[in-house]
């Protein structure tokens, strides 16, 4: 009896959830690292079979129509049948990553690139269980066929410290480092990709917080401009639920009927702005207590971005 080979068909190109970085306060060092530039903008899994060309955001909706330029140009890597993974990123006019510009796409002037920093399948085969060394090598030599608005990410396998220095200099987000050996593992965290974020720091104005149970979800912060008290952000992030009770038992006393901010309501934005029904669940307060934060970056109109509570000040 003669048995029949069942051949397992070959793998296409498909949306594979990408593999996410761990955000520490300290970068790893060491001959196993390398080192990649933190891009500020929207993950996005691309991939190429024959003449279709699609965009996925990171939980897998599809971004095509958001960006066809860049659709168009990965269209025209020949041969296709690849799937790629990196950062929709806006650019300033010092070639920087700007988050606010790349939320304004629709309007902006500003250019707006694909970063590609790794290759999940190619010609039929899922490379996911290569280490990222040899996933590197495959990159680079696709990268010649690369045309704007398709780049490739840049890797620097170098000490720590003067990358560090330099992007500090430059003004740029911040840095990734990635194990090189590390296989790449869908939808996982790992602390073989591990990210840090050169934020900025500054003092503010607690002006209320959003109740929510016997406590708050988040303070509602702003800065003087003149003697008026603009708001900035409504913080969540960086509170464990000890610091939370001991903010909370910090305020209690500088409770008041009214609204410290001349600039709210805000209008809706998405439903994540201070609008006139999110303010019902406010209790405002006596603008005489500060706050260290945490951020990013800032706002054309002075918000902040990802901001995390450090501490009370006097």
């Amino acid at each position: 009896m003669v048995q029949r080979v069942v051949r397992q068909p070959k793998p296409r190109p498909r949306f594979i959830e990408p593999m996410e970085c761990r955000r520490v306060s300290r970068l790893p060092e060491g001959r196993d690292w390398l080192y990649e530039i933190k891009q500020d903008g929207y993950r996005a899994v691309a991939l190429v079979d024959g003449r279709t060309a699609l965009l996925y955001s990171m939980s897998g909706l599809d971004y095509t129509r958001e960006f066809p330029h860049v659709a168009f140009a990965l269209r025209n890597l020949k041969p296709g049948d690849i799937v790629l993974d990196g950062e929709i990123v806006a650019l300033d006019e010092h070639g920087r990553a700007s988050f606010q510009e790349l939320q304004n796409r629709k309007s902006t002037k500003r250019p707006i690139v694909y970063y590609i920093f790794d290759v999940l399948h190619r010609r039929g085969q899922d490379l996911l269980d290569l280490p990222l060394t040899s996933r590197r090598k495959i990159l680079e030599s696709l990268a010649p066929r690369f045309s704007d608005p398709l780049r490739l990410n840049p890797q620097f396998n170098i000490a720590l410290g003067p990358l560090i220095d330099e992007v500090k200099r430059l003004g740029l987000e911040g840095i990734v480092a990635k194990r090189s050996s590390s296989l790449y593992l869908p939808g996982k965290e790992s602390d073989a990709w591990q990210k840090h974020r050169f934020n900025e720091e500054g003092e503010f104005v607690i002006g209320g917080y959003v109740a929510a149970g016997r406590r708050f979800s988040s303070l509602i912060v702003g800065e003087y401009r003149g003697d008026k008290l603009h708001y900035v952000k409504r913080v969540a992030a960086g509170f464990t639920p000890h610091l939370r009770d001991q903010v909370y038992r910090e305020l209690e006393s500088l409770r008041t009927p009214e609204c410290p901010f001349v600039d709210l309501p805000e209008r809706s934005r998405s439903g994540h702005g201070l609008t006139a029904e999110k303010m019902r669940e406010c209790v405002w307060l006596k603008p005489e207590r500060r706050c260290e934060l945490e951020f990013v970056e800032r706002t054309r109109e002075g918000r902040l971005r990802h901001a995390v509570f450090r501490k009370l000040v006097s």
